[in-house]
């Protein structure tokens, strides 16, 4: 992802630097978080700790297989990278080449080439990095042969946007190439001023096809152009004090010893003050990357590992969410969703689904301690699939509770239920039966999200499935009904169902739309039975994104009640925060209150999460 031929390499200062540069650039997973936070000294010893930066990475590109369809990739680090959405944007005609993005104003913007010849580009827009319609097509106005590779650019010191586009505006088409820059005269980003050249990058006689795919850095009051030099098949390096120049050229040739047939260069910044350049090794079909920390001296390229071979031609962005102070939420560390809660042997305990992996295919279930709701200790494997002999993938929404002496956890693995037991909420878990309790399909929906639940009385339910919802009374074996599961699905429920009582009622929360859309969110209704119907009450959904704070994704949660308090609170999962997705998410708990009547208050996910929890008198 050969030694410098014209331009001078002082190894000991400029790769001191670069590594050093390096070391910071490796970006925080928003769950690392608390790890991150570090600490000022203010003459007094005492340290104050200071709000920290989470990194992710937004990667759009065609692909080798089609070049007319948008593929949208993330990542944590800018090298490893996971599917956010295949096929996320087919234009109404024409292709989608070289797509560049930007996220803006809450929203995401591609502009992206339309066709091989023409003097038009084209605008796609998202709200949510997987769902893109067409915004406009753009014609620029020029006499031009060829409009190639827009290029967004955001980072002039007067805010506004701009896209940088090649034109081929001589007697020959697919030849005398110049970039041109363009503004928007608005925020719809659908009227734009007339393209201008960028002076000293244009075509000559000895570089008669002249100069494609140019994209430009601004670092400090210096532009930085890496602009492909059509003839050489070479990228080059100008520099000017302004983004329309004049440009003057610091690295000709192979300057930066990446070789030629090289083309697609795009830059992201990374923490710490280093870069990183992505490069489309087009004739090879393959796709390279090289970092700097001055955006003069580059290390060799390598392998975009993944993603070579598969990509083409696309713009990388950095996406940043601040991490203040005492924040407690994300609760866990790392990538974890679909979570269970509930106290025993004096503390709180999670056991959430293993997330990052593509199409749920994680295959443990972990479980976490806590003796605050706040401060957790991660205890290890608590079941793996491995050791379940009727299926090994697809670990999803483990569902835990204590029946005597024993720890009954229901989970999905394939589409169906299993239960295992244990003598402690840490594990390990055994598979109880050998068999699922419940089989993919049988009650004509997918068998997922099992949610056990203890009556006051010590009668043990089980509710389960996704597109409606099933309860039933279990035997007191834990394993099998006591009676034949009977649906109950209340209005726009979709999946993950949790009940629990208070003051004598019946409260059943459940998730609405889907779990990798950021509208994913919490309802709920009450009920005089465990058995339901459950009456949806007024005022839902009780829990939903907050946009305005970067968390999306709200919901498929469990309720926690303070033993022996009428205090309760919520954990649920989230879009990892920033630049999170259905797949990469991470669990949050926030307070829970209710109104005199019962109702439950709409609940504000957080970032501050919430205070210790300590167990003992209100």
């Amino acid at each position: 992802m050969p030694p410098h031929a014209t331009r001078p390499w002082r190894a000991s200062a400029v790769l001191l630097a670069l590594l050093a540069a390096l070391a910071l650039a490796v970006p925080l997973s928003a769950s690392r978080a608390h790890a991150a936070e570090h600490d000022r000294s203010e003459g007094s010893g005492r340290a104050v700790r200071q709000p920290t930066t989470v990194s992710r990475y937004l990667f759009t590109a065609f692909t080798n297989s089609s070049e007319s369809n948008m593929y949208v990739y993330g990542s944590d680090d800018a090298r490893a990278f996971w599917s956010v959405q295949d096929k996320a944007y087919t234009p109404p005609s024409g292709l989608v080449r070289d797509p560049s993005v930007i996220h803006r104003g809450g929203r995401y913007y591609v502009a992206y080439t339309t066709g091989w010849t023409g003097t038009t580009f084209g605008l796609a827009v998202s709200d949510d990095r997987r769902t893109w319609t067409h915004l406009t097509d753009v014609d620029h106005g020029v006499a031009a042969n060829n409009t190639w590779a827009p290029e967004f650019f955001t980072d002039a010191p007067d805010g506004k946007v701009r896209i940088v586009v090649s034109m081929s505006t001589g007697p020959t088409a697919y030849r005398h190439f110049q970039p041109y820059v363009l503004t928007a005269l608005d925020d719809t980003l659908t009227r734009w001023s007339e393209p201008r050249p960028l002076e000293g990058i244009s075509p000559s006689e000895s570089d008669d096809n002249g100069y494609i795919d140019t994209f430009v850095v601004r670092k400090g009051t210096t532009y930085h152009a890496f602009t492909k030099n059509a003839t050489g098949e070479l990228i080059e390096h100008a520099v000017a004090d302004r983004i329309t120049g004049p440009y003057h050229f610091t690295g000709k040739g192979d300057w930066a010893g990446w070789g030629g047939l090289l083309e697609g260069q795009t830059v992201v910044a990374l923490p710490g003050g280093g870069y990183r350049m992505f490069m489309d090794g087009y004739t090879v079909r393959k796709y390279y990357y090289s970092d700097s920390a001055d955006l003069e001296h580059w290390t060799p390229k390598r392998e975009l590992p993944g993603l070579s071979g598969v990509v083409r031609h696309g713009t990388v962005i950095r996406e940043t969410a601040t991490v203040r102070p005492g924040d407690s939420n994300p609760a866990l560390p790392g990538y974890h969703a679909d979570p269970d809660v509930m106290y025993a042997e004096g503390r709180y305990w999670i056991h959430p689904t293993e997330d990052g992996h593509p199409g749920w295919s994680g295959t443990r279930f972990s479980s976490f301690s806590s003796p605050d709701l706040v401060h957790w200790t991660h205890h290890g494997t608590a079941l793996d699939l491995a050791d379940v002999s009727w299926c090994h993938e697809n670990a999803w929404a483990p569902s835990v509770v204590r029946k005597g002496d024993t720890y009954w956890m229901y989970f999905s693995a394939c589409q169906s239920i299993g239960v295992a037991k244990s003598t402690s909420p840490q594990g390990p878990f055994t598979d109880a039966l050998g068999r699922p309790l419940i089989t993919k399909g049988q009650f004509g929906h997918q068998s997922i999200d099992p949610d056990a639940f203890i009556d006051d009385d010590g009668t043990p339910y089980l509710y389960f499935g996704q597109g409606a919802l099933e309860a039933a009374r279990l035997n007191e074996d834990m394993v099998s009904f006591a009676t034949q599961p009977v649906r109950i699905t209340p209005p726009g429920y979709n999946e993950a169902p949790t009940v629990f009582t208070r003051a004598g009622r019946y409260y059943a929360m459940w998730s609405e739309n889907d779990t990798r859309s950021p509208d994913y969110r919490v309802a709920y209704g009450v009920s005089d039975s465990p058995l339901g119907p459950f009456t949806k009450a007024e005022g839902n959904p009780v829990l939903s994104k907050d946009t305005a704070d970067q968390i999306l994704g709200t919901g498929h949660n469990s309720v926690i009640q303070v033993p022996g308090r009428d205090e309760w609170y919520i954990v649920y999962h989230r879009f990892a925060r920033p630049g999170g997705d259905g797949t990469h998410r991470e669990v949050a708990i926030d307070r829970m209150r209710f109104d005199p009547d019962g109702t439950i208050r709409k609940i504000r996910p957080t970032q501050a999460g919430i205070q210790p929890v300590r167990i003992g008198p209100a």
